[in-house]
């Protein structure tokens, strides 16, 4: 008879402990997954930014690069203009040279008309 009642009061309780184990692997369960999504999010979020700064700063580049190519276009173009003016200087310090060596008393000490007519304004 005691044997009885006690197997009559512990059904109860085994049945709720397994209950509450049940309960319990459930939540472990249910607290794992959510882990495992939250994992999940923050790597997400992690490749978004990554990807983001990735195309900034390609972006970026692309300007700079832009930006240098067209220094160095301008930096041509100036250094084509200094070397055609350098090249007119000259010739025309070459034809000076020639038109001052073809004029009549040549070894003469001393600006006479014709010289100073040669003379750039």
């Amino acid at each position: 008879m005691i044997l009885a009642m006690i197997r009559k009061a512990a059904v109860p309780v085994l049945i709720g402990g397994a209950l509450v184990v049940f309960a319990l692997l459930f939540l472990w369960l249910y607290l794992v997954r959510f882990d495992d999504m939250m994992e999940r999010a923050a790597r997400r979020a992690a490749e978004a930014r990554d990807l983001y700064w990735t195309a900034e700063l390609e972006r970026s580049n692309a300007e700079t690069n832009r930006r240098l190519a067209d220094q160095a276009k301008a930096a041509l173009a100036i250094e084509s203009d200094a070397n055609a003016r350098v090249r007119a200087a000259e010739t025309q310090l070459a034809n000076l040279e020639t038109a001052n060596a073809a004029l009549p008393g040549g070894d003469d000490c001393g600006l006479d008309r014709d010289r100073v007519r040669m003379l750039p304004n």
